[in-house]
C-alpha cells in the first residue's frame, strides 16, 4: 500500500489516501544513498502531472504531496 498525504495541510481524519501497489506505475525502484531508505517513483491516473516519490517506512510507502 501507498500512503499519498499532503503533510502541510494534513489532518487526522482527512487528506489521507490508501493506494495499492497493483494500481500503479513503478518508474524507480531504489535505496537512497543519504537515508539507506528504499524509494519507489510511481504514476497512478489520479495524479496526472507526473511521477511521485514514496519512501518506505517498514509498513507503508509514504508519498508526501508537499
Amino acid at each position: 500500500m501507498i500512503r499519498v498525504f499532503n503533510s502541510a495541510t494534513f489532518r487526522q481524519t482527512q487528506d489521507e489516501r490508501f493506494i495499492a501497489l497493483g494500481d500503479v506505475t513503478i518508474h524507480t525502484q531504489n535505496i537512497c544513498e543519504f537515508t539507506g531508505k528504499p524509494y519507489i517513483l510511481f504514476e497512478h491516473k489520479d495524479f496526472p502531472l507526473g511521477a511521485l516519490n514514496a519512501t518506505f517506512d517498514g509498513t507503508y510507502w509514504q508519498a508526501d504531496l508537499c
